[in-house]
């Protein structure tokens, strides 16, 4: 379907500006929140996993929300769908994946360009990585689509052999507040 603005793109069903709560009761989103996986960005905003409800996902194997701290309504200003690509895949499969997500991305917002590729230059690489390829658009009311392609060395962290892709949904609100 044919997404009008960043809100009508979902992964798993879930977009921007939806409500946690329709996926998650309070309880278990307060304790999702503070388990040591999550991230916070100061005071204003915390990426956590939903790995809790992985079971109802059909296509990603996990998906990461961005909410702001202390709304009551648990917001999702972000969404990050990963997908775990096969063992011992080569990243020439996870870059296949990549350009048919992209395609995919391009018919939804009608978007004209095939968006911003770039390469995260070696020296810049987390040790585990051996590559990283991204593909942005920026949409013009504000906010992205990315999608990311991690090659990781094997043997590096354990149960992490696996080259990732994540697909990417940030809002407005919070590209600027990164960007700030």
């Amino acid at each position: 379907s044919k997404a009008e603005d960043i809100s009508n793109f979902q992964i798993e069903g879930m977009s921007i500006g939806d409500s946690l709560l329709d996926y998650m009761d309070e309880n278990t989103i307060i304790k999702e929140m503070n388990k040591g996986f999550s991230y916070f960005y100061n005071d204003d905003f915390v990426a956590m996993s939903t790995w809790i409800i992985r079971d109802k996902f059909k296509i990603y194997n996990d998906v990461g929300v961005i909410l702001k701290l202390n709304d009551e309504q648990y917001n999702i200003y972000g969404l990050e769908g990963t997908l775990y690509m096969n063992k011992k895949s080569k990243i020439e499969e996870c870059y296949k994946k990549q350009n048919e997500i992209t395609k995919d991305i391009q018919n939804s917002f009608n978007f004209d360009s095939n968006g911003d590729t770039w390469f995260v230059p070696k020296k810049n690489l987390k040790k585990h990585q051996q590559s990283a390829k991204y593909i942005d658009f920026n949409l013009p009311q504000g906010g992205t689509v990315r999608t990311i392609c991690y090659e990781i060395k094997p043997g590096i962290k354990k149960f992490s052999d696996l080259n990732l892709l994540y697909v990417v949904v940030n809002s407005a609100e919070f590209m600027n507040y990164l960007e700030n």
